[in-house]
């Protein structure tokens, strides 16, 4: 795949990225880095880009965190699930062994 090359703005700044990805998810991405730190910047009046770089980092890992905290239990609510109903489906199948249709 071809490298290509993108120019977003992120806090008033432009930077020339390159990858492979779509560009138009580029700046999407760029945009939500965006948005963290002008919450920052908002919060904290002139504190420097580099601080705010940081503090929007740090946010963006706590939101991945909960991400993956949130499919975590999700994937283990679906385990517990598929596991009580082949439960339910074994014990079904029991009752209908044990019962004579032959009358």
């Amino acid at each position: 795949m071809t490298s290509k090359t993108v120019t977003v703005e992120i806090y008033g700044e432009r930077y020339v990225l390159k990858g492979d990805a779509d560009p138009d998810y580029v700046k999407r991405l760029a945009g939500v880095v965006d948005r963290k730190i002008r919450e920052a910047a908002g919060q904290l009046p002139g504190t420097p880009l580099g601080k705010l770089a940081i503090l929007a980092a740090v946010n963006l890992a706590h939101d991945y965190v909960k991400l993956l905290e949130e499919a975590s239990k999700k994937d283990s609510a679906i385990a517990h699930a598929s596991r009580r109903t082949k439960d339910l489906i074994d014990s079904i199948e029991e009752q209908f062994e044990d019962l004579d249709l032959t009358s």
